[in-house]
């Protein structure tokens, strides 16, 4: 007798089989036939709670830079919630919530640009958000499946080669990768020469999966130890060819450019009747700067007046700053006729030219911006411009060409997004550019973080093909980055100014330039030769 109830001895076989029973419960899912008993009994802390932990994880570098050494972490909680997994049900929620909780709370700023930039209402621009965070969780999922069907492999490597293979593949709208978010490691990131970012994200979630490893079987330290070799073999790396590549910097004559940001508003920027009052800003700003330096870069689309495509010698009232000692380059648009009786081709373009209006180059940007530079399939649905009449419709470009500044140096010019993805500065870089250009203009993300998302992106093509790097923004973040991927000096956003800098044309090649994703590319051989066996052993054993 205790607290006035009585006990009764329970016999052992009722004993054992009820134990048995509710250990069955929380090991196997329960049949379909009662799907709400089986939510209730799940482990909610693992099919939700983890992979909304290394959502917050991996998307906090994104959020604040300082926090980069969470991304060693970040993927932890989901391996460990992946390898408890029931049931393919579990794996694909696990991995969608995941996803979720990365693209969600990392790049929120697109909600804001969708709306001003596409010209959708608010309402819409969510809506079209939310489906797009939807469809970048995708990745996640992806990575689960496999992950089940794989396991942790040998030494833990199924998880980095997985990842860096959907890094690659995986058509995100904004390329990021788990390697850019080490920014304030330049040390970490030199291996970009050799492997693009694609290297450092392996090792990071090669860290990860050691770590899970060694949380679930303690005795299992060999994967953890195995990937902190590679993360020392990445700083080895680093600390050997920085010294070589400052030889060339030292070795090469200087360059003196001016980058100037007039901070004009989206709004001021789309209005007719402000366009010389625009331009004249950037007169103003330049002024100071003409004797001081080679070469004065403007952001995209500074010219509002659409010129010839063929043209090479600009009319006095085309020519954006007339007697400007220095060559200039800036963003104005072109316009083509390719077929007569039909409409012309539009382009977002970059010119070099010089104060007598010659034009020594020209280059239309090929990588163009959905529901703000066209709107994807309107060429077959033309009335879709009808709900976005803000949006342009431009023609990609086809050429990379160069803007060679006679005598100086040849710039490879990107135009906004195309410092995102890596091929087109590869491309320019093998045809003999020794430095890069972005003109661009970030306004439309707002007050957020997504212009230093931007720069913490394209960063990695300075070190990709050890070229300097100058990015010119109308509102900033305009900067200039070096060979090491280290930015050396910018200017802040929303803010009317000049920056005086100087750079080095450099003809280093590298193996990246030369041989590309070929890293990224290995990894997605492995993983479909890895699911191509475990396909087969199935087959076998069904």
């Amino acid at each position: 007798m205790r607290d006035g109830t009585t006990r009764h001895a329970v016999p052992q076989p009722l004993r054992t089989a009820t134990q048995r029973i509710e250990s069955d419960m929380h090991r196997a899912p329960l049949p379909d036939a009662a799907p709400a008993l089986r939510w209730l009994t799940m482990a909610r802390w693992r099919i939700l709670i983890l992979p909304i932990v290394t959502g917050a994880l991996v998307a906090a570098p994104w959020l604040d830079f300082a926090l980069f050494p969470l991304a060693w972490v970040s993927f932890v909680p989901l391996l460990w919630a992946l390898a408890h997994a029931h049931d393919r049900r579990q794996t694909l929620w696990i991995g969608f919530v995941a996803g979720l909780a990365t693209n969600v709370p990392a790049f929120y700023w697109l909600v804001y640009t969708i709306s001003v930039f596409g010209g959708f209402p608010y309402v819409l621009a969510v809506f079209f958000y939310a489906c797009l965070s939807a469809f970048t969780a995708l990745q996640f999922v992806l990575f689960a499946v496999a992950f089940r069907a794989l396991g942790f492999g040998p030494l833990g490597l199924t998880a980095p080669v997985v990842w860096v293979a959907l890094e690659l593949l995986f058509p995100n709208l904004f390329a990021w990768r788990m390697g850019n978010s080490q920014l304030q490691v330049p040390l970490l990131m030199q291996v970009g020469d050799l492997t693009g970012p694609y290297g450092l994200s392996f090792v990071i979630v090669w860290v990860n999966a050691g770590l899970a490893i060694a949380l679930r079987r303690p005795q299992r330290w060999r994967p953890l130890l195995a990937a902190a070799g590679a993360t020392a073999l990445v700083v080895l790396y680093g600390v050997l060819r920085m010294p070589v590549v400052q030889q060339a910097i030292d070795a090469a004559p200087p360059i003196r450019v001016g980058l100037v940001q007039a901070n004009i508003g989206i709004h001021e920027k789309g209005n007719v009747s402000l366009f010389d009052i625009n331009l004249e800003k950037y007169r103003e700003l330049s002024a100071p700067l003409e004797n001081s330096v080679d070469v004065l870069i403007w952001p995209e689309s500074v010219a509002q007046w659409w010129v010839a495509a063929g043209e090479t010698q600009l009319a006095p009232k085309h020519n954006p700053d007339p007697g400007v000692r220095p060559y200039l380059i800036y963003g104005g648009l072109a316009y083509d006729y390719p077929h007569e009786g039909r409409d012309p081709q539009m382009f977002n373009s970059a010119f070099l030219i010089d104060g007598a209006g010659h034009v020594y180059g020209r280059y239309d940007k090929q990588v163009l911006i959905p529901f703000g530079e066209y709107i994807p399939g309107a060429s077959l649905l033309r009335g879709l411009y009808q709900f976005s009449p803000q949006t342009g419709q431009f023609t990609a470009g086809l050429d990379s060409r160069t803007l060679d500044v006679p005598g100086r140096v040849r710039f490879a010019p990107l135009i906004c997004y195309e410092d995102v993805p890596a091929g087109i500065a590869r491309a320019m870089t093998a045809h003999g550019a020794e430095a890069l250009v972005t003109i661009f203009n970030d306004a439309w993300f707002g007050r957020s973080m997504a212009p230093y998302q931007h720069e913490a992106i394209a960063l990695w093509r300075a070190i990709e093909n050890r070229r300097y790097f100058v990015r010119v923004g109308n509102a900033g973040v305009s900067s200039v980055i070096d060979p090491f991927g280290r930015v050396t000096d910018r200017l802040p956003m929303f803010s009317g100014d000049t920056l005086r800098a100087e750079i080095r044309p450099l003809q280093l090649e590298t193996v990246y330039t030369q041989y590309g994703d070929v890293f990224a590319w290995g990894a997605v051989i492995a993983t479909a030769l890895g699911l191509l066996v475990v396909r087969a052993r199935a087959r076998r054993t069904s």
